[in-house]
């Protein structure tokens, strides 16, 4: 199976109307179930993209619209009838970054382009949504969200147990650092977004290799290395925190927060290759991934191993893997 650039019409062609009908339903299914189920729907959620990457990287134009083009009028009118209007901005923004994931890769982007330029997409038409909602709140979206958040935490704190010295210490420390937070959440918003791209990349990345699909020429991820460069953001990062000067210290922690999450991915690499290495079996991988991604103190780990391995190359002392991911 390759890429094609046939153009017939999918009720013409067998297999490109199968692939068009599971691209929609699976499109819908997996942005209804970080609706409608609790927690766990969100992991599902995320690879809403996946079947436009895969659909327009399989089919390029103009089939490849039909699945972002149909699930956009289908999500649109279901979302309305279930009374879920204000989610559909978000639902049409991951159509988008699923798009221009997949133009990247069939355009032979490098990497970086394809999941930067996606990502920075979305988070633009977030900035312009957040910009439009803040016109309309008093005292500015910053400090209604900064109310939002101390009063979900309270009642967090009122609902669950008996008042003790313990809690209040709690809570009050978290009440302290609410606006910090608020105050990272661009930052945390782009390194999500980016770190759903990379999923989603991912994925049909190994889609592509088990069904013989031809791949874009970026070379193994397990050898990934970020560019040079970023060492100078980090640096100046750093520097700009330990200036008196508060107005330069939120944007520093923002740019920190997301050239930190590009640091994870080459951390991950790392990893990646002595997993590939030592031929660890594939849920051993999975688990050992999900502890890097979910647990704090892993995930720092996983940064300072990306960051330090710009100098050391720890790739370098092994020698090369012989199996394929």
């Amino acid at each position: 199976m390759g890429l094609s650039d046939k153009k017939p019409a999918p009720w013409r062609n067998p297999l490109v109307g199968r692939e068009l009908a599971l691209g929609l339903v699976a499109t819908l299914l997996f942005f209804m179930s970080m609706l409608m189920i609790p927690l766990g729907g969100a992991f599902f959620g995320i690879f809403t993209p996946l079947p436009t990457l895969l659909f327009y990287y399989r089919w390029g134009s103009p089939l490849g619209y039909w699945v972002p083009g149909g699930a956009a009028a289908a999500g649109s009118l279901l979302l309305s009838y279930l009374g879920m209007v204000p989610t559909i901005p978000f639902f049409l923004g991951l159509l988008g970054l699923g798009f221009l994931l997949g133009l990247g890769m069939r355009e032979h982007w490098t990497v970086e382009k394809t999941i930067g330029s996606s990502s920075l997409f979305l988070f633009s038409l977030g900035a312009i949504a957040a910009g439009l909602i803040s016109t309309g709140i008093e005292g500015g979206l910053v400090l209604h969200m900064e109310k939002s958040l101390e009063q979900t935490i309270s009642a967090v704190f009122q609902q669950y147990g008996a008042p003790s010295p313990e809690k209040s210490l709690l809570e009050q420390s978290l009440l302290e650092f609410v606006p910090t937070a608020v105050r990272l959440m661009p930052g945390a918003a782009f390194s999500s977004i980016l770190i759903v791209s990379w999923l989603n990349v991912l994925v049909v990345m190994r889609y592509c290799s088990l069904h013989q699909m031809p791949l874009p020429s970026w070379g193994k991820w397990t050898l990934w290395k970020a560019p040079e460069i970023l060492v100078w953001g980090v640096i100046a990062g750093g520097f700009a925190l330990l200036l008196p000067f508060e107005f330069l210290r939120t944007p520093a922690m923002n740019v920190l927060v997301v050239l930190g999450t590009i640091y994870l991915f080459q951390g991950l690499a790392v990893a990646a290759f002595y997993f590939e290495r030592w031929k660890l079996p594939r849920v051993l991988r999975a688990i050992l991934y999900g502890f890097f991604l979910l647990q704090m103190s892993a995930t720092l780990g996983a940064i300072f191993l990306g960051f330090i391995d710009v100098w050391i190359d720890f790739r370098r002392f092994a020698r090369k893997p012989s199996s394929t991911p």
